[in-house]
């Protein structure tokens, strides 16, 4: 894209209902660049990655679920107590149900959908990482897995 439209700038961002908007965007041409990321956290907000077998924080590159926190992340779902408490814990923290990273330089990649995991002999793959496996076989144009 970049190589025929070289004066165009993509922006990146995500969000979510639950957090009233971004979580995450690129600011600027520098940020633009970082290809394959949403962009760096938003001011208002703190996040982490976080194993979502052992409830342990994550480290940069390392792969998990994202949690956010902050204030104007919801406070629950109306009248549904039991969804409430799957979604956000009590200190606050919002589980997003994203499978993510951020890299050393703080920019943030959505990887998978936490729900869409395969799990395999102990495992969890990420339906989106064996779709790059297979596309990456020269003679494979296209793949979609699914669970």
């Amino acid at each position: 894209f970049v190589a025929v439209f070289p004066n165009v700038q993509i922006v990146q961002g995500y969000g979510l209902t639950e957090s009233s908007g971004s979580v995450a965007s690129t600011v600027g041409p520098e940020e633009s660049k970082a290809y394959g990321s949403v962009g760096k956290l938003a001011s208002h907000l703190q996040a982490k990655i976080v194993d979502p077998s052992t409830g342990e924080a994550l480290g940069p590159g390392q792969r998990g679920e994202l949690w956010v926190r902050g204030p104007l992340v919801m406070k629950g779902y109306v009248g549904d107590d039991k969804a409430t408490a799957e979604t956000v814990d009590s200190e606050g923290w919002l589980k997003t149900g994203d499978l993510c990273y951020f890299n050393e330089d703080g920019f943030l990649y959505i990887v998978d959908r936490l729900k869409e995991l395969i799990k395999y002999k102990g495992y969890q793959v990420p339906p989106a990482e064996l779709e790059h496996i297979l596309q990456s076989h020269p003679e494979i144009a296209d793949a979609a897995v699914i669970g």
